[in-house]
């Protein structure tokens, strides 16, 4: 819903802050919870996926080139259903 519709996202915005100003100041850690960093990591990879599959002139020879971008956002878009 964050890349389809600009619907505010948990993980990429702690993302972007941690970017930002690093982890400890935004967690209060110095390392990562692995739960978490998967979040935020799949989180953006939906991201990329539908930006890059929004910027193809032709989805069908997208998904034939990125298989597995293609399955992770199928399920992302069914999840959302």
């Amino acid at each position: 819903m964050y890349a389809s519709e600009g619907q505010y996202s948990q993980e990429i915005d702690t993302l972007s802050k941690i970017d930002r100003f690093g982890l400890e100041p935004i967690t209060g850690r110095r390392q990562f919870y692995f739960g978490e960093l998967r979040r935020m990591i799949y989180a953006e990879n939906i991201v990329t996926a539908y930006r890059s599959r929004a910027q193809s002139q032709n989805w069908a020879s997208w998904v034939n080139s990125n298989p597995v971008m293609a399955d992770m956002l199928a399920e992302a878009e069914k999840l959302c259903q």
